[in-house]
């Protein structure tokens, strides 16, 4: 942050807009000026320069640069220095007693008026201390801020001393915010902003964006201002900047406010509005994604970790409209608070959350236990929220338990993949009666042999719902084999040819220079009434023969 007097702003139509550094990192007069001042400090540090010396050169830059923004990257540099009294002085006196001996000499012989009067007085002290008459006045002032001597600067290169002005330029912004309203994505991100909330003592509350009605799960946090619109701004502003890193370190962010500003006729309120889309050159992610290898991602425990483990084992995560797990979703509202379940299962638009109650404390449970009540109430009002929880057997917390009979279960060492699967498989029914009114165009080129798995694709389906389009769409024309449908006329064409061998490898042959896939031959076979006769594991061996009556 800096200081209020070092804002630049600009206001337009009732918007506030800080004026940040360009982001044509390189070039242009605010990168050049940033480069001048590390520069400027490098040196100073390694000719171990007073403060005073660095301040004239700063001084000259004023009159040729925005005298805010000078000051403003000054401030920022002199953070990252250290300043001290020559270390060859310490030993000899305390500017402090210098002081006090001069003066009480001073008190002695009378106000020195003249150049010599005050020689005299700083003579006869360096006298009484065996020292330099130039070491006492090189002392007396040694510990004013301009004396003291840069002996240690943090270098840092010009891009990142412009991205950290810009951030502090909009902390500062926010010293005089009266609200705030910020959006962030990924239940990662918001568990690390909402917790800087709550440290930072911060009133909030969560609801969704418009958009959710749409199927989007955009959250809005809004700060509640001060009790008082001019008292506890600038204390609450304050706490606010304070938050703004954890925010704008996210990778996707949007943050409006209003902001109280002194102007001739009074205090006004003006608006601003700034995000990731709009200002992402300004401003750096530091927060990594929330998206991660579950080589790579820490776990919050081993329980969750190994659930994840068993989940991939049933699900393929490269399958595109198969079951999909990520890890720590965006919130789901409570009272206008926020519960971040551990993990959310998504498939065509469904999204099943799934909450691990390990063994906590009592207050923590019983805060849990409240919030999956408010949430399961809320289910049954308008079926938006679909939650599991899977409750460690041994809390002391029972009322978790009672709270739904079919969306909570217990579990001891580790969370059973069973419960899931058996809902999962629910909701996929579900899902295929959603999807069964779609429309299916086929290729008029090639109806002969349809892939079930290439329509489902084409047309964003699950395959269980592909099927029973096509079977109602043409009841009497197909058979089904494998993963395909077959026209009963290629069947036909075929079957004279079958008739005439006995060995399984041959009526292969035969099915493959008719295009029909290897997965399907035994499938097919038997819908079309043989049977296949394995004398051993050796398909070479192996006989067909027509079903008997």
């Amino acid at each position: 942050m800096l200081s209020y007097e070092l804002l630049r702003t600009k206001i337009n139509r009732g918007k506030i807009t800080p004026l940040f550094c360009t982001a044509n990192f390189g070039n242009g007069t605010d990168y050049e000026l940033a480069n001048k001042l590390i520069i400027f400090f490098k040196n100073a540090q390694k000719n171990r320069q007073c403060k005073g010396e660095l301040l004239q050169k700063i001084r000259l830059l004023e009159s040729e640069y925005d005298y805010k923004l000078v000051r403003g990257f000054f401030a920022l540099l002199e953070r990252r220095s250290i300043f001290e009294r020559l270390n060859t002085l310490s030993s000899v006196a305390t500017p402090m007693f210098i002081r006090q001996k001069l003066f009480e000499e001073s008190s002695k012989q009378g106000l020195a008026l003249s150049d010599s009067q005050r020689q005299d007085i700083i003579q006869k002290i360096a006298d009484q201390m065996h020292i330099s008459s130039k070491i006492v006045e090189t002392i007396m002032w040694s510990d004013k801020d301009e004396n003291l001597i840069l002996t240690q600067f943090d270098i840092i290169n010009t891009k990142d001393l412009i991205l950290w002005y810009n951030l502090s330029l909009f902390q500062t912004l926010l010293f005089k915010c009266t609200k705030l309203e910020f959006y962030v994505k990924g239940g990662l991100h918001w568990k690390q902003v909402l917790r800087n909330v709550k440290k930072y003592g911060l009133m909030y509350n969560l609801e969704y964006c418009s958009e959710h009605i749409s199927g989007d799960d955009s959250i809005n946090c809004t700060l509640e201002g001060p009790f008082s619109l001019f008292k506890m701004t600038d204390r609450y502003g304050t706490s606010m900047a304070k938050l703004l890193p954890s925010i704008v370190g996210t990778p996707t962010w949007k943050i409006n406010g209003s902001i109280v500003k002194k102007t001739d006729d009074g205090r006004k309120i003006y608006s601003f509005e700034l995000s990731n889309e709009s200002d992402k050159e300004f401003f750096r992610p530091t927060i990594e994604s929330t998206y991660h290898n579950d080589d790579d991602y820490v776990y919050d425990s081993s329980t969750e970790a190994a659930f994840a483990k068993r989940f991939h084992q049933h699900f393929d995560q490269n399958d595109k409209f198969g079951w999909k797990i990520s890890r720590e979703p965006n919130p789901l509202i409570v009272d206008g608070k926020a519960m971040i379940p551990d993990f959310v299962f998504e498939r065509f638009g469904r999204k099943v959350y799934f909450e691990i109650v390990g063994f906590w404390t009592k207050d923590y449970l019983e805060r849990k236990a409240a919030k999956l009540k408010v949430l399961f109430d809320d289910d049954k009002n308008n079926k938006t929220i679909d939650l599991l929880v899977a409750v460690n057997s041994d809390l002391a917390c029972s009322q978790i338990e009672t709270i739904s009979e079919d969306k909570i279960f217990t579990f001891q060492k580790d969370v059973s993949i069973k419960p899931i699967l058996e809902y999962l498989k629910k909701i996929d029914a579900e899902i295929i009666e959603e999807k069964i009114h779609a429309k299916i165009k086929l290729d008029e080129k090639n109806l002969d042999l349809i892939s079930i798995a290439q329509i489902a694709l084409e047309n964003s389906l699950p395959e269980e719902a592909a099927l029973k389009i096509l079977l109602a769409d043409y009841p009497d024309n197909y058979v089904v084999a494998g993963t395909f449908l077959i026209s009963k006329e290629k069947i036909r064409n075929t079957c004279d040819n079958l008739d005439k061998v006995s060995k399984f490898v041959d009526a292969c042959k035969i099915l493959t220079l008719q295009k029909i896939p290897d997965s399907c031959h035994a499938d097919l076979l038997s819908k079309i009434g043989y049977d296949v006769v394995w004398e051993d594991l050796d398909p070479d061996h192996a006989r067909i023969s027509k079903h008997t009556v």
